[in-house]
């Protein structure tokens, strides 16, 4: 699993960039209870990085697009915040039926 965060510029609050980083995998049990240990591409969790501005409003584009298609595990504040980002950065007209 990844989180993703808007997170603001140090030097210029007013210009917000797109982070993610990779959550710790939780170990899950199978039908006969053995215990099957996970693991991701990065090892484990990882701390924030940045994304390019270009493939950061891709990737939240399809994020929204996904939620917006009815898939689960999104916070509703999270996603709130991205809606306007998008709007604001005009990726997402305020138009459109989401």
């Amino acid at each position: 699993m990844i989180e993703v965060s808007i997170i603001s510029e140090t030097k210029n609050p007013d210009l917000k960039k797109i982070a993610l980083k990779y959550l710790k995998p939780e170990n899950y049990f199978d039908k006969k209870e053995n215990e099957i240990s996970v693991t991701n591409a990065m090892g484990g969790e990882t701390d924030w990085f940045i994304l390019p501005s270009t493939f950061g409003e891709i990737k939240e584009k399809k994020l929204f697009e996904q939620y917006s298609a009815g898939l689960a595990g999104f916070e509703k504040e999270g996603i709130q915040l991205l809606k306007v980002w998008l709007v604001e950065n005009e990726i997402i007209d305020n138009l459109m039926c989401y």
